[in-house]
């Protein structure tokens, strides 16, 4: 099942209880926070890494159980089989989702990047990016697509004016290309916002519309 399939099951699964208080971006990010985490991850730790009150946290863990993705104990919350297999793929379809430096590109206080593999083609402008970024509470969404070995805007991906990183200034392109490592035909979304919380949803919410 594709990756936006499996986070959509979530939602709609047959948990019998509140109403979702949180939406795909906060199960992709329950499903890094636990898969990423050595051990158990408590209640209270996941809600401050999704950013979900008590109520809500309690809620996105009874539907990731019933779901089958995770098991909970008195440790915490761990990945299941299938929740496993959920987060290899949700690694390889996003090798990389971070808080970068961006504020020499006047990108806001606080930018986040993510790489989606391999969605060049799935690109036209960006804007589509932008909005579902803006919809969610960030300030926007920076688009562009890794081709030839250079960040370019898609709009003008084959002119050589449109190489983010040789335009200046550098960061985050510099960044990026060290810790993500992004192949060719990959697209890397950076979004900002006044906290890293709202930037990291700004971006993978720009980057869910890509899976």
């Amino acid at each position: 099942m594709a990756l936006k399939k499996q986070i959509q099951a979530v939602l709609v699964s047959d948990y019998k209880g509140p109403k979702a208080a949180c939406g795909e971006v906060e199960i992709l990010k329950a499903l890094f926070a636990i898969g990423k985490s050595e051990t158990n991850l408590g209640r209270a730790r996941l809600g401050q890494l999704t950013g979900l009150g008590q109520g809500e946290i309690r809620t996105l863990i009874a539907r990731l159980k019933s779901s089958g993705l995770i098991l909970v104990d008195a440790r915490g919350c761990a990945l299941t089989e299938k929740g496993e297999r959920a987060f290899s793929l949700t690694s390889k379809v996003l090798p990389y989702s971070s808080l970068v430096e961006a504020r020499p590109l006047g990108l806001g206080k606080c930018a986040w990047a993510t790489i989606v593999r391999a969605s060049e083609n799935k690109i036209r402008s960006g804007i589509e990016q932008r909005d579902a970024s803006i919809r969610i509470g960030a300030g926007g969404a920076l688009t562009v697509i890794y081709s030839d070995d250079k960040f370019r805007i898609p709009e003008v991906k084959k002119s050589e004016q449109a190489d983010c990183e040789a335009l200046g200034p550098s960061e985050p392109w510099k960044t990026i290309r060290l810790e993500g490592k992004p192949k060719n035909g990959d697209v890397v979304i950076v979004s900002w916002g006044d906290s890293a919380m709202v930037a990291e949803a700004g971006s993978l919410a720009a980057a869910l519309t890509l899976l």
